[in-house]
């Protein structure tokens, strides 16, 4: 259980490092990274039967005949976007997170996950268990967004400065690793016997029953002071004052609407493709459950896992909006190689648009988490963070929707819809890359050398 003998001298190095505080001792923090990577290990292989890419992949080929086409594409479109959806929800963690334990919320959280994905093997196919599908998928990633709202607290406790983001990084990779395997593994069970998705879905919810124990076991530093403060300090915003303090925050600083302009235009091209990808492996090319499941899910995440520490070291010496000026153009690229799939009908244009894809994300994923740093004040970091997730959940509702209107507007007219939307996509993405390029140009020269440099 213990770590590793580098990790261990690390941590002692980070604690002797920090000055006016007193760190963790290496025991306490190699024990909770410990159990966190364990909680981490277990609970991903539930995670991987409600991942965006396999869960649309899921609905789209076991619903075909049992509903319309047009219907079922529209709950593929929902159910590609879960992550963004819940996000809109993430002032309800905050406000109930408040003063509270933060373990024990947790683990109820865990709970409810799991419940969830394992009422979620039982819907039956029809246009009732349809919906069913998309309401649990939209109740199991709720709850993990408040698993995500809460665990910074704990890490921030538990972890020096110094090596909170090594941990953070090696449990996105374990997660990664687990979720690109776990997808790839249910496909290839469902394309062998389709009857095998509940008893894998099921099996998955136990196993991740020994992440709910781990978790369970562990303790957050200094957690009663910390408790104390949260409930001294300002009163917990309503979850519906959440409109609210993004217009506030963007009213206030004029650079960051503008940089969260850009971040919605380049979103927005980026969240359109995920249905239509899931739609265009089916109608187009027929591929099976395990190959359309690769392409849409498990090729990407593990191109993640090889991709992160190369944006990680870039982002670690760039401004992010010179950042983002360089690694918008990746999904470009994508788009680009995706439209020339769709056109001439290469479904080897898809795979290397998959690999791509997976850099872009490793990226995104970095400046996701990250970027509002380089903008907001250390007092108002959580409200600036609050308004990406908030404009990303936003985002997250109407791109899926409106690539899926397009599409299936433009099929009922008897075009070659796929390119065409794709291609919009890609237009989107490019308008989003080239605001990025201006921003960075206009702050450079409104305030040189405001970009740390590369």
């Amino acid at each position: 259980m213990g770590a590793s003998g580098g990790v261990r001298r690390a941590f002692v190095a980070a604690g002797r490092a920090v000055a006016g505080r007193s760190p963790p001792t290496p025991y306490l923090a190699r024990r909770a990274y410990a159990l966190e990577t364990t909680s981490t290990l277990f609970f991903a292989v539930a995670l991987a039967a409600i991942d965006s890419g396999v869960l649309s992949v899921y609905a789209r080929q076991t619903f075909d005949g049992a509903v319309g086409e047009t219907r079922l594409n529209f709950a593929v479109a929902l159910l590609g976007t879960m992550d963004a959806l819940a996000n809109i929800l993430s002032f309800i963690w905050s406000t109930v997170g408040q003063g509270r334990a933060k373990i024990r919320l947790i683990n109820l959280l865990q709970v409810g996950v799991i419940a969830a994905i394992a009422a979620l093997a039982f819907m039956p196919r029809s246009g009732a268990g349809l919906m069913g599908l998309v309401a649990l998928a939209l109740t199991a990633r709720v709850c993990w967004s408040g698993i995500i709202t809460l665990r910074p607290t704990v890490w921030r406790s538990n972890y020096p400065r110094e090596m909170r983001a090594q941990m953070v990084g090696r449990l996105s990779i374990i997660q990664a690793v687990v979720i690109a395997a776990g997808g790839a593994a249910l496909g290839y069970a469902l394309d062998v016997d389709r009857t095998w998705h509940r008893p894998a879905v099921l099996g998955a919810c136990a196993v991740a029953a020994a992440a709910v124990v781990a978790t369970s076991r562990q303790r957050v530093r200094r957690e009663r002071q910390l408790l104390a403060r949260e409930r001294e300090g300002a009163r917990p915003m309503a979850p519906w004052h959440g409109v609210a303090v993004v217009w506030k925050v963007l009213r206030a600083d004029r650079r960051y609407a503008q940089f969260m302009l850009c971040m919605f235009v380049l979103g927005f091209g980026n969240l359109m493709i995920s249905p239509i990808l899931a739609i265009v492996l089916r109608e187009q090319f027929g591929l099976t459950y395990f190959r359309s499941i690769l392409l849409t899910s498990t090729v990407q995440m593990a191109t993640q896992v090889v991709a992160i520490p190369v944006w990680a070291r870039l982002l670690d010496r760039a401004h992010i909006v010179r950042f983002r000026a360089w690694h918008g153009w990746t999904f470009v690229g994508a788009g680009v190689l995706l439209v020339t799939g769709a056109a001439t009908h290469t479904l080897g244009c898809f795979v290397a648009a998959s690999v791509v894809l997976g850099i872009a994300y490793a990226g995104g994923t970095l400046a996701w988490s990250l970027g509002h740093v380089d903008f907001s004040p250390p007092s108002e970091t959580s409200r600036y963070m609050a308004t990406h997730v908030t404009l990303n959940g936003v985002r997250g509702l109407i791109a899926p929707i409106t690539a899926v209107t397009i599409y299936e507007s433009l099929k009922a007219s008897g075009a070659d819809a796929a390119p065409w939307v794709l291609g919009v996509s890609l237009v989107v993405s490019i308008a989003g890359c080239v605001g990025f390029v201006a921003l960075r140009v206009a702050m450079e020269r409104e305030m040189k050398g405001f970009v740390r440099t590369v």
